[in-house]
């Protein structure tokens, strides 16, 4: 097999492995250690929202702070707490509960989180009620509650939203109309690619009140029945495939929403990966997979079964009964399950996973795969079999053909010309099967070395049996003309295909005519020489009418002004209101200024000259006219 065949085979085979790789083996999970390393870049800490965020993130990842951090953190927070800010009062005092004697004078923000219990906005009352939470203070949850409604009127903004539900769940009393907000919440998120949802304002917003709503409804001890598993994917999947947080607050709340994901009593989403390859055959018959939590730890409270193993192309399924993974690591996150016992045919198969509970806790139900599929494929060892190839005049039937074995080749070169038709006729088998099998990819490749042309014809499949007819008259173009020696290499593959076949079948002699290979030459010249200039041709101008009906038209455009005049003869001329005064000169002459842009403008001037110029004498025009009437006018008056 050449290097040419190898490279050739390779694109063919991989464009189709890689396409179907990509389907489903690798279902991402929210990386933990990239969210650590978040936390980690802000330090040093320069201000108390980007400490709070970190320690907080470090802490629910298990981070234990030395005691000279925790002097640090506590010195931080004495230094930048502003008492005057409910908002840094939280986090002061969060930070504080974080790290021993770290002792915080509470009665100096009492006056902060006092006038935060009444305001009219929803974040300051969050944060109120997170402080209250932290100290272990009684909250009036009754006007808390009406504060909190008070304030979504008047911004209720999805964040707004999101901090209300935690406010509900830290209520003792009134939690259900904020409950009750949970289905209009799910109804404003934005759908992607019928895939994923999300807020606006990002993973943040999207994991905050993802998170509030698991909360609230832990505390009313009930799900929203319209949060089912198929809204809850898609969530997920926006959380761990689409969105990557850029700062220490997202980080923050996607990590605690993941960890709710983790673990609640409602809904644990599961992840699957395809960890082997995914062809699997009788030499490589085993599937490995992982299932794990959002997080990518392992979930040893279920078990895994095979529910289908189904055919893409014949839409049947190979599996009668479920058919149970079997435990691969101690770590409890590898599954491994033997899917070939028997060949199957060869083909793209829909692995379709089921999650079990274990005993004891049979029927928890919460478990449920994100996308409980992966695509694998049977692959086969094929054959070429039964192979004819000859050369005979395009107008007569088929002649004797030249059976070759396998690998075998014409030792004589094949004469051809213009006149001639080149034949071949193969059979491609399943070698397991003994059946006979279609592949994605069956044709010839005519190589000639001298001027390294490489023409390809396609193979075409019929009742079992694979025909490939080269025409050298109709096909001369493709050639370009060209006599010499072609090799003639058939090559068949198919991503099923564990053997790709590259043959090479025999040498063609093929003679173009010296009328024909000259007519190719000045083809080939032609293509590469310089082409003409292009210019642009304009629209040829319609006729003129004749000057006889010129003559006419101009005349009728003149006859009024010729009435003017005879009439102005008749009846007489009154210049008694003539008005010498500037504005009447300046009227009249920008009146006659104007009719002469006209007549400018009719035989030499374009639109935006005239538009111009008329702008000016529009003006002058209009000034002047109208101090003019004005002044006739005053006599008028005077009189009356």
């Amino acid at each position: 097999m050449t290097n040419k065949s190898l490279l050739v085979l390779a694109v063919l085979i991989s464009c189709v492995a890689i396409s179907l790789s990509a389907t489903n083996s690798n279902y991402p999970t929210i990386n933990l250690a990239n969210l650590r390393n978040l936390f980690e870049s802000v330090k040093p800490y320069s201000d108390l929202s980007n400490a709070f965020y970190s320690v907080k993130g470090l802490e629910l990842l298990g981070e234990k702070f030395q005691p000279q951090a925790q002097a640090e953190i506590c010195n931080l927070v004495k230094l930048k707490i502003d008492k005057n800010s409910i908002e840094s009062v939280y986090f002061g005092l969060s930070l504080a509960s974080s790290v021993p004697n770290c002792a915080l004078p509470t009665a100096d923000y009492q006056a902060t989180i006092t006038k935060a219990a009444s305001s009219q906005k929803v974040p300051d009352l969050y944060y109120y009620a997170q402080v209250a939470n932290t100290l272990k203070t009684p909250i009036d949850s009754k006007a808390l509650s009406k504060s909190a409604v008070n304030a979504l009127k008047t911004d209720s903004s999805i964040l707004n939203q999101g901090y209300a539900l935690f406010i509900g769940s830290l209520l003792t009393e009134g939690q259900k109309t904020f409950y009750d907000m949970i289905e209009d919440i799910l109804e404003q998120a934005d759908e992607v690619d019928k895939k994923y949802l999300q807020y606006e304002g990002g993973v943040g917003t999207t994991s905050l009140v993802l998170d509030g709503i698991f909360e609230l409804s832990a505390k009313m001890k009930q799900f929203p029945a319209k949060f089912d598993q198929t809204k809850l994917t898609k969530f997920v999947n926006y959380l761990t495939n689409k969105r990557s947080p850029t700062n220490a607050r997202s980080a923050f709340f996607l990590l605690k929403a993941a960890l709710k994901l983790t673990d609640n009593q409602f809904y644990i989403p599961l992840v699957l990966n395809r960890l082997s390859s995914v062809s699997v055959s009788s030499e490589q018959p085993n599937l490995l997979i992982s299932v794990t939590n959002v997080v990518g730890a392992s979930v040893r409270q279920v078990k895994l079964d095979v529910e289908a193993l189904a055919a893409k192309s014949s839409k049947s399924t190979l599996l009668s009964a479920k058919k149970a993974f079997s435990p691969k690591s101690s770590d409890g996150t590898t599954y491994e399950i033997k899917l070939v016992d028997q060949q199957p045919n060869a083909d793209f198969y829909t692995v379709t996973v089921s999650v079990v509970p274990k005993a004891p806790a049979n029927n928890d139900k919460r478990f449920f795969l994100v996308d409980n599929s992966v695509l694998v494929k049977v692959t086969t060892v094929v054959s070429v079999g039964d192979l004819q190839i000859g050369v005979g005049d395009r107008d007569q039937g088929l002649p004797k053909l030249t059976t070759l074995q396998a690998n075998q080749r014409v030792q004589q070169k094949l004469e051809a010309d213009q006149q001639s038709k080149l034949y071949v006729r193969f059979a491609v088998k399943d070698k397991v099967k003994g059946s006979s099998m279609e592949v994605h990819q069956a044709f010839l490749r005519f190589s000639e070395a001298k001027s390294g042309r490489e023409i390809i014809f396609l193979a075409q499949y019929s009742n079992g049996q694979y025909s490939a007819d080269v025409d050298l008259n109709t096909n001369a173009k493709s050639f370009r003309r060209l006599s010499g020696v072609y090799s003639v290499e058939l090559i068949v593959a198919d991503a099923l295909m564990q053997n790709p076949v590259s043959w090479n079948l025999a040498d063609l002699n093929l003679h173009f005519s010296d009328e024909q290979t000259s007519s190719a030459a000045q083809d080939k010249a032609a293509l590469f020489a310089k082409k003409p200039e292009i210019k642009h041709l304009f629209r040829i101008a319609d006729p003129t009418p004749s000057t006889a009906v010129s003559t006419v038209f101009t005349g009728l455009v003149l006859a009024p002004l010729a009435i003017l005049f005879i009439l102005w003869l008749k009846i007489g001329f009154n210049f008694k209101r003539f008005s010498f005064s500037l504005s009447g000169i300046l009227f009249h002459v920008a009146l006659a200024g104007i009719f002469g842009l006209f007549y400018c403008y009719w035989i030499k001037l374009n639109m935006f000259q005239t538009i111009r110029y008329l702008a000016i004498l529009g003006v002058i025009a209009f000034v002047a006219g109208n101090r003019l009437l004005r002044s006739l006018a005053e006599p008028k008056k005077k009189e009356q």
